[in-house]
C-alpha cells in the first residue's frame, strides 16, 4: 500500500517535477533518457540494441551530481584497480555531475544519467543494464528503483551515508515505508555513529549497518605544483603582494554578509582580494550585481585568459567570481583564509575538508548539519572557525591575519584532521567486495533460469504458486485429506528452502558419517534427481557396494554412496514407500532424507534446515521469480537451523531475514566447508589441496551455486584462469570435455579442477592419461557442535531451533 500511494502521489506530482527539472538549466540535458523516452547515450548496453559487451559484469555507481563523483572518485580508482574486468558505469542527475565523470574518471568508468523514479523507467533500466550490484553516494533513496534492483536480487550499497537532522525528521513521519525501502538496502556504510543510529531508527537492520566514516577524507593530496601550471596566481590576475579570501559554495544573503566582511577588512589589509564561488554558476550574474552594488570592482573567471587581465582595476579591492565548474577545489591552493558556504544559512554547509586538504584555515557558520562531525573536528583541533555572522567572521580573520604565526598553524591542524582520519576508502572497499565477490556477475538468478520474462510477469506468477504451497502445507497440519505416514524407526532429513546450491549433499554426508561412527545401521532415502533409471525403487548401494553409477542414480546419491559404502543408498520419488521397500531388505537403525524439507507425505523425527549465508539474494522470492521453493515463514518447521558458508557472508543477517519471516527468535549452527583434498578423477590419487597452491586453474561445475566453489578455490591458493558453468546436475558429454579442453589451454592454465558431485559424470569420459582433479569438501561446524548432534541422535527437543521472538 505504500508503494502504491508513492506511486500514486509520483503520478500527480510528474506535471510539477518535469517543470522543476526544465527549469533548471543544469537538469536539463539527458530528461529524455531519464524518462526513458530515447536511447541512453554512449551505452549501446541501455540503448536498446544488443549490448556491445552482454556478458561483461556491470557494477552501476550513482551519484547525483559534482560533490557526489568528487567524493566517490578514489572509489571507483578503486574498485576498477579490484575488478579490472568490470564495466563500470556511473549515473547522475546533473549535468554538472557528467562533465565532472567524464573530466575526473575518463578510461576508468562511463556515463549516463539517472532514471527518473517512475516505475516503467528504472525496470527498463535495470533491465537493459543488469548490474550485478548498485551503490548509491550518500542517501539516495528512490522506491522504485530500489524495489526493481530487490526484486531482481541485485544488492544495493548505500556508500559513505548520512542523515541531516530535516531529512531524518521527515523519514521519520513514514517510518513504516522506510523500513520497507531499506530492506532492499543490502549494507549502509555510514559516515558517522550519529548517521548509522538514525538510519536504524528508521528501519535499517543492524546487522547491515556499518560505520565507515567519510570517504571524503580520502581523497587525494593534491599537487601543488600540477595547480600552480594550471590555474595560477597570474590567471586570476593577482599580485605578489596581493592574498586571496576563498569563499566557496556561497548562497543569497550569506554573499551580502561576505562582501561587508570583505569592506571591513579592506580598511585595515588593502591587499586582499575576495573570490566568491556561488553554489550554483548561473547565479553568477546576481552574485556580481550584489558586488557592483557596494561599489566593488568585479571581474569574472570565464572572462580570464592567460596573463590578460583587466590592468584597470587590478591592484584595487576587488571580487573575483568563480564562474567555471570544477576549478574551486584548484583555487583554494592560493588562499591565505577560506569559507565554506552553506552554513551562514540554514543549508546544512559543503565540504569543509577541500580546503582543509591544502592546509587552509577554515572558517564557517553555525549551519552545519551536512558536516557537523567534520566541523567538530576541525573546531576541536584549531583548524576551523565557527562564527555566527558576518561581523564575527571579519573579527576572526582580521586576528590571523595580524598573527601569521597562528594562520600558519590554523592551517596545519586543518590539515591534520584529514590526515588523522583517513581510511573510510579502504573500510568502505573492504565491505563492498564482501558484497561483490557473493554477488552473481551478471542477471539475476531468476533471470538467468527463464530468459528475459519481464519481472512483474514472474512475479505475478510466484502468487499462484506461493498460494498452493501454503495451502499444500496448511492441508498436511491439519491432517486433510492425508496425514504423514510414520516409518518404524528414526528419520531425520536434511533440506533446504531454496532450489540448489545450499551444500546438502556434504551434510548429509558428514551426518552418514556420525551416525555409523556410532554403531547405527543407516539409510538414505533420495529422489534421485535427474536420474535416467526409470525403476520405482532402486538400491544405489547395499551396504558393502555402490551397485549403479551416476547416470542411473543420479549424480547426488551416488557421491553419498561413494563416501559412505557402509550405508544403504536408495532412490525413490515416494520416499515413504521407499523406505518401507529398504526396510523389507536391510535392518535399518535410522532413514536420513536427502532434500526431503518439503517431503510433507514421510513423518521427520528431525527437520535440519540448511540455509547459505552467502546467498541472502536467495531468500527474497518465491520461484518462478527467485529461487524460494516455500515461503520464507515455513522455515518454522524446522528442528534445528544450520547456516551453511557462515565463514564467508553476514550470517547475523540471514537470522534477522528468517527472524521477520517467522517470528520466532533462532539458535542457528555455524557451518563452513573446507577444500581437504584433491582426487584425480581418473586414478584415485589423492592430494593434499595445499601442495598444489599457485597454480592456474579452469573450474567446471554443474552446481546450484558455482560462484561459491571459484571462491573455495581462491581461498587455498589457486589461481582461477577461467570458469566454467554448467546447469546444476548437468549430464555432461565428450562435446562438453572438449570444449573444457580448449578453453584450458587458451586461459594457459595448469590443470582443470571439478567438485566431487561432477566427477562421476566426468569420468568416464577421460581420454587415457587425461587428469581432472576433483575437490572433496570437509564439513567443519564453527557453533553449536551440541545442538547439531542431539538432533541427529534423537535428543532434541521438539523445535529446538526456535524460541519465542522477543516484542
Amino acid at each position: 500500500m505504500w508503494y502504491l500511494a508513492y506511486n500514486i502521489l509520483l503520478a500527480l506530482a510528474s506535471p510539477v517535477i518535469l517543470l522543476i527539472l526544465l527549469s533548471k538549466k543544469r537538469c536539463r540535458r539527458g530528461l529524455l533518457e531519464r524518462l526513458g523516452l530515447s536511447g541512453f547515450s554512449g551505452l549501446s548496453r541501455l540503448s536498446g540494441s544488443q549490448p556491445d559487451k552482454p556478458d561483461e559484469p556491470v557494477l552501476w555507481i550513482h551519484a547525483v551530481s559534482l560533490g557526489e563523483v568528487v567524493a566517490v572518485t578514489p572509489l571507483v580508482y578503486a574498485l576498477r584497480r579490484r575488478y579490472p574486468h568490470d564495466r563500470i558505469i556511473v549515473s547522475t542527475v546533473t549535468e554538472t555531475g557528467r562533465e565532472a565523470v567524464e573530466q575526473r574518471l575518463a578510461g576508468v568508468a562511463e556515463h549516463c544519467y539517472a532514471p527518473l523514479d517512475f516505475p516503467w523507467t528504472v525496470s527498463q533500466f535495470v533491465e537493459r543494464l543488469a548490474p550485478r550490484a548498485f551503490l548509491f553516494v550518500e542517501t539516495e533513496l528512490w522506491p522504485n528503483l530500489l524495489r526493481a534492483l530487490h526484486r531482481r536480487n541485485i544488492p544495493a550499497v548505500m556508500v559513505n551515508g548520512r542523515l541531516s537532522s530535516d531529512s531524518f525528521r521527515g523519514y521519520r513521519r513514514i517510518k513504516s515505508f522506510m523500513g520497507q525501502l531499506l530492506n532492499a538496502v543490502t549494507l549502509c556504510l555510514m559516515q558517522s555513529d550519529r548517521d548509522a543510529e538514525r538510519i536504524i531508527a528508521l528501519g535499517a537492520r543492524p546487522s547491515r549497518v556499518k560505520k565507515t566514516g567519510n570517504i571524503k577524507f580520502d581523497q587525494p593530496l593534491p599537487d601543488p605544483d600540477g595547480v600552480t601550471g594550471g590555474l595560477s596566481r597570474s590567471v586570476l590576475g593577482l599580485r605578489d603582494d596581493e592574498e586571496l579570501i576563498v569563499a566557496g559554495s556561497t548562497h543569497p544573503v550569506e554573499e551580502d554578509q561576505l562582501l561587508s566582511c570583505y569592506e571591513a577588512l579592506q580598511k585595515e589589509f588593502p591587499s586582499l582580494v575576495l573570490l566568491l564561488a556561488p553554489r550554483h554558476i548561473e547565479r553568477a550574474r546576481q552574485v556580481e550585481a550584489s558586488a557592483r552594488a557596494k561599489g566593488l570592482a568585479v571581474q569574472r573567471r570565464s572572462e580570464m585568459e592567460q596573463g590578460r587581465t583587466d590592468a584597470a582595476i587590478t591592484g584595487q579591492p576587488r571580487v573575483i567570481v568563480l564562474d567555471t565548474r570544477g576549478e574551486l577545489a584548484q583555487v583554494y591552493c592560493h588562499a591565505a583564509l577560506t569559507f565554506v558556504g552553506g552554513t551562514l544559512v540554514p543549508v546544512g554547509g559543503h565540504n569543509l575538508l577541500e580546503p582543509a586538504l591544502w592546509g587552509k584555515p577554515v572558517f564557517f557558520g553555525p549551519h552545519t548539519d551536512h558536516c557537523v562531525e567534520i566541523a567538530a573536528l576541525l573546531t576541536g583541533v584549531g583548524g576551523g572557525m565557527q562564527v555566527s555572522g558576518g561581523q564575527e567572521l571579519a573579527a576572526g580573520m582580521a586576528a590571523q591575519l595580524r598573527d601569521r604565526a597562528a594562520m600558519r598553524r590554523m592551517g596545519e591542524a586543518a590539515k591534520s584532521v584529514v590526515l588523522d582520519n583517513r581510511g573510510a576508502l579502504q573500510r568502505s572497499l573492504d565491505l563492498i567486495a564482501g558484497v561483490l565477490d557473493h554477488a552473481s556477475p551478471g542477471r539475476s538468478a531468476a533471470l538467468q533460469q527463464y530468459g528475459l520474462f519481464p519481472q512483474w510477469l514472474l512475479h505475478a506468477l510466484a502468487v499462484p504458486y506461493g498460494v498452493v504451497v501454503r495451502a499444500r502445507a496448511a492441508l498436511y497440519r491439519l491432517g486433510w485429506p492425508a496425514t504423514s505416514r510414520r516409518l518404524p524407526c528414526r528419520v531425520v532429513s536434511v533440506g533446504n528452502l531454496t532450489v540448489g546450491g545450499t551444500g546438502k549433499t556434504p551434510v548429509v554426508i558428514a551426518l552418514v558419517e556420525q551416525l555409523l561412527a556410532r554403531g547405527r545401521r543407516v539409510g538414505v532415502l533420495s529422489r534421485g534427481y535427474r536420474r535416467q533409471s526409470r525403476e520405482t525403487e532402486m538400491l544405489v548401494s547395499d551396504g558393502r557396494a555402490v551397485l549403479v553409477g551416476p547416470a542411473e542414480a543420479g549424480d547426488e546419491p551416488y557421491l553419498i554412496a561413494m563416501r559412505c559404502p557402509r550405508a544403504v543408498v536408495a532412490v525413490g520419488a515416494d520416499r515413504y514407500r521407499l523406505g518401507r521397500w529398504v526396510l523389507e531388505r536391510h535392518p535399518i537403525d535410522c532413514f536420513v532424507l536427502d532434500d526431503g524439507f518439503q517431503h510433507l507425505g514421510l513423518h521427520r523425527d528431525a527437520d535440519l534446515l540448511l540455509v547459505d549465508v552467502s546467498d541472502p539474494a536467495g531468500l527474497q522470492a518465491l520461484v518462478p521469480a527467485g529461487r524460494l521453493r516455500e515461503p520464507l515463514s515455513a522455515a518454522s518447521r524446522a528442528t534445528a537451523l544450520l547456516l551453511t558458508r557462515a565463514d564467508v557472508g553476514n550470517w547475523r543477517d540471514v537470522v534477522d531475514t528468517i527472524e521477520a519471516a517467522t517470528g520466532r527468535a533462532a539458535q542457528p549452527i555455524l557451518s563452513q566447508f573446507r577444500a581437504e583434498t584433491l582426487i584425480d578423477v581418473a586414478t584415485g590419487e589423492v592430494r593434499k589441496a595445499e601442495t598444489l597452491a599457485g597454480r592456474t586453474v579452469v573450474a567446471v561445475s554443474g552446481i546450484g551455486n558455482p560462484a561459491s566453489f571459484a571462491t573455495l578455490l581462491q581461498r587455498i591458493g589457486l589461481r582461477v584462469g577461467d570458469q566454467i558453468v554448467f546447469a546444476d546436475h548437468h549430464d555432461y558429454t565428450a562435446t562438453d570435455l572438449e570444449s573444457v579442453r580448449e578453453r584450458a589451454r587458451h586461459s594457459g592454465a595448469d590443470m582443470i579442477v571439478t567438485t566431487e558431485k561432477d566427477a562421476g559424470k566426468i569420468a568416464p569420459l577421460l581420454k587415457s592419461g587425461e587428469q581432472v582433479w576433483a575437490v572433496r569438501l570437509s564439513f567443519d561446524i564453527l557453533s553449536g557442535r551440541e545442538r547439531f548432534e542431539r538432533t541427529i541422535f534423537g535428543e532434541a527437543e521438539p523445535a529446538l531451533a526456535w524460541t519465542a521472538a522477543h516484542a
